[in-house]
This record gives structure tokens, C-alpha cells and sequence, in this order.
């Protein structure tokens, strides 16, 4: 007889970012330390949610701050999976949830979908196992120094 499995799926749900904030703040934190490329301060996050320019995404292990782009000459939008964290890394926590965001994208009528990290093994999974392509990469150098 085969068993059937009774592990319920828990998705990603739109929070309130004045009521997660206590768990959100610091995983924005750390990643800002991890990147040190990134220019935003937590608080640059939380005013754009709470202006609707963005939206806190929750999930029991992670959180995923995403907001939607307009290309100014063709108008298509893009779904774009802004910030993501995880209480424990490596469990490629936005990419496993992929069709479920590209589910998202398209109720807001977007045309793509994309998120960003500069983490290799996240990259790779995404490309390898979800069939996400790199679409762009972008190589600096800061000159201030």
C-alpha cells in the first residue's frame, strides 16, 4: 500500500511589517552585512512596505521582501524578489517557493520574474534545478578607494 503524506505545505503569506518587524530588522541587518554593495538601511525597507511601494512576505523559516518594476519602454512589469532571509541559509527558501511566486507575479500581471544574490549555491540551484536563467550580471568595482 502506498503511503500518502501528511505534511501540510505552508506558504509564504503578505504580513504586516510593523508586526514583524522585531524578527524582519534583524535579517535585513544581516544581510547588509553580508553585502556590503547594498546601499538601503533597514529602515529604507520598512517605509517602502509600509508606503505600498513593496510587500513583506512571511513563511515560518523566512521572510522575502518583493515589489514589482515597470520597464519604461516596453511597460512590462516584473515581479522582483527584492530581500530574502532565512533563520537557517542554504535552504534556497525563495527559489523552492518559485512557482508559487511566479503564480503571484502573473495575478499581479507581470511579465517576468526575478530576485537577485550575490551567493554562488543559490544561483546555481536556481538556474539547475528551478529552470531560472541568469539574466543579467553585473560586475563592479568601487572607485572610492
Amino acid at each position: 500500500m502506498e503511503e500518502v503524506s501528511t505534511e501540510v505545505i505552508v506558504y509564504p503569506k503578505v504580513a504586516n511589517i510593523r508586526e514583524e518587524w522585531d524578527w524582519v530588522k534583524p535579517g535585513i541587518d544581516e544581510i547588509l552585512h553580508l553585502d556590503k554593495n547594498l546601499t538601503y538601511r533597514p529602515e529604507d525597507i520598512y517605509a517602502s512596505v509600509i508606503r505600498g511601494e513593496s510587500q513583506l512576505w512571511v513563511h515560518p523559516n523566512f521572510f522575502n521582501v518583493c515589489t514589482i518594476q515597470t520597464d519604461e519602454f516596453t511597460g512590462d512589469k516584473t515581479f522582483v524578489i527584492w530581500i530574502s532571509w532565512a533563520k537557517e541559509r542554504g535552504g534556497a527558501n525563495a527559489v523552492t517557493f518559485a512557482s508559487f511566486y511566479e503564480d503571484v507575479a502573473r495575478q499581479y500581471g507581470c511579465a517576468h520574474i526575478e530576485t537577485k544574490s550575490v551567493q554562488m549555491p543559490a544561483v546555481e540551484y536556481a538556474v539547475d534545478k528551478v529552470g531560472w536563467e541568469i539574466t543579467e550580471i553585473t560586475f563592479g568595482k568601487d572607485l572610492r578607494s
